[in-house]
């Protein structure tokens, strides 16, 4: 954090209810949400979880040389010495929001706001490899994209940062408003309108009212990127926003042109007819994502060059699409989350890639979830969407893909091997006893679910 004073702050701030009596330069110390990694002359926020009361690590914090601690009004534990200033708040975490959303106002950069219901994180990883190239850039890491993570991502703005790239997430109605108020984008774009987290949601339209939030809460003249291939949003309007426009349709300010996949899935394509691009993140369905970060990039000024450096460069995320030869088997762990669309993206693409005759295209699939009431039909849906592909095996774990499976029934796919299995370690039994060199498996499932432990008794001896 930059040493800003915060007396500005103090005058105009709606959480804040007292404070000790702090100098006119006073500035806020680091903050620290952790006592764990709390380091000394640091501020420490006690933030109140489900399964947490940071108010309870206050004395470990003081312990640990905080110079500051922000509490709540409900709390009446250790009176604080002369030596720790302290601030009390209505609510910790919306003070952190506040602070955090305070604290980025000080800083006159280009801020790109990402959010959507798949690709949110390829999409950031592709479009910071191109602008880090010539900018000194700051970025969400990992999917730290709610109230803390976006936050604390804000507060990391230096003088030196030239462009932010921040995701956002949501699984409940207002979150995008709230974040889009302290992120404060001057270019935003929402990948695409899917079913993640519709059980909190309950239809589709609601989920767009709360992506849409995004755009609706930018002030006028800042730049939005819509994508023309999404039925959801290619129908935007807002007279107030400068709009660019991405897809596959020459009508398209950045128009991408699909010229090809190799053995093992990467993509080769053009934008607005540049050199040929090819990705090292396997999946047909990473175009979309490849072509919005394209539009971003060479709209802050990168060239074409720099955007098929950057993009060429990017490997797959940790459990995204990440593509490995295990004993001649192809494997791809895509386990990191699932939804009806990235499911069907992920089907798509084992469809397509090339094998080996008498090979095996294997599926291993966990439940889709957070679908609430919808959850039953979405899954057999995925069951009859697998009917007419070339998948040889789809090997199931959960309580709702047994309706994957029910779905399957319902389609003319008896040459299918398929079976449901109670545990990770009974299906990898199966999966060691089925898979020979050259097959290729899938392993995809929501974060619940924890597929990727199918690969971890794969791997296991006997």
């Amino acid at each position: 954090m930059e040493h800003i004073h915060i007396k500005n702050f103090l005058q105009q701030s709606g959480t804040v209810q007292k404070h000790s009596v702090l100098p006119d330069d006073y500035c806020m110390p680091a903050i620290s949400i952790d006592t764990r990694t709390l380091r000394k002359g640091e501020t420490y926020i006690a933030l109140r979880g489900d399964r947490f009361n940071g108010h309870d690590f206050i004395p470990d914090a003081i312990t640990k040389g905080a110079s500051a601690i922000v509490y709540d009004q409900a709390y009446y534990g250790e009176t604080l010495s002369e030596e720790v200033a302290g601030f009390q708040v209505r609510d910790t975490l919306k003070f952190l929001m506040e602070y955090a959303g305070w604290y980025r106002s000080n800083f006159k950069v280009a801020v790109f706001a990402l959010t959507g219901s798949t690709g949110k994180t390829t999409t950031k990883e592709m479009l910071a490899a191109v602008l880090r190239i010539k900018n000194q850039i700051l970025k969400t890491q990992k999917n730290q994209n709610n109230f803390i993570g976006v936050s604390l991502t804000l507060l990391e703005f230096k003088k030196t940062t030239e462009i932010a790239i921040i995701e956002l997430g949501t699984n409940h109605p207002g979150e995008i408003s709230a974040l889009t108020q302290i992120v404060q984008p001057t270019h935003a774009a929402i990948t695409n309108i899917g079913s993640g987290h519709i059980g909190f949601f309950g239809s589709k339209e609601a989920i767009y009212r709360e992506k849409i939030a995004l755009f609706d809460g930018l002030s006028k003249d800042k730049t939005i990127y819509l994508n023309l291939e999404d039925p959801y949003l290619s129908s935007y309007t807002n007279n107030t926003l400068k709009i660019q426009t991405y897809g596959l349709r020459s009508s398209c300010n950045y128009r991408a042109t699909y010229s090809g996949m190799d053995e093992r899935g990467h993509i080769r394509f053009h934008i607005n007819a540049g050199p040929e691009i090819k990705l090292s993140i396997p999946g047909k369905h990473q175009l979309m994502n490849a072509v919005l970060a394209a539009s971003v990039a060479l709209n802050l000024g990168a060239s074409i060059s720099d955007v098929k450096r950057g993009l060429e460069s990017v490997k797959a995320q940790d459990k995204r699409m990440e593509l490995t030869d295990r004993d001649g088997v192809i494997i791809v762990n895509d386990a990191y989350n699932s939804n009806p669309e990235s499911l069907k993206a992920a089907i798509d693409f084992v469809d397509e890639i090339p094998i080996k005759s008498g090979n095996k295209k294997i599926l291993v699939l966990g439940d889709m979830l957070e679908l609430g009431d919808q959850s039953e039909a979405e899954h057999r849906k995925i069951g009859e969407y697998l009917g007419n592909r070339n998948i040889n095996v789809v090997f199931c774990y959960g309580s709702f893909s047994n309706l994957i499976l029910e779905g399957l029934n319902n389609t003319a796919s008896g040459s299918i091997v398929k079976e449901l299995f109670n545990t990770h370690e009974s299906l990898a039994r199966a999966l060691k006893d089925l898979i020979q060199e050259g097959d290729l498996i899938l392993l995809k499932g929501s974060r619940g679910m924890q597929m990727e432990k199918v690969l971890k008794y794969l791997a296991k001896k006997g």
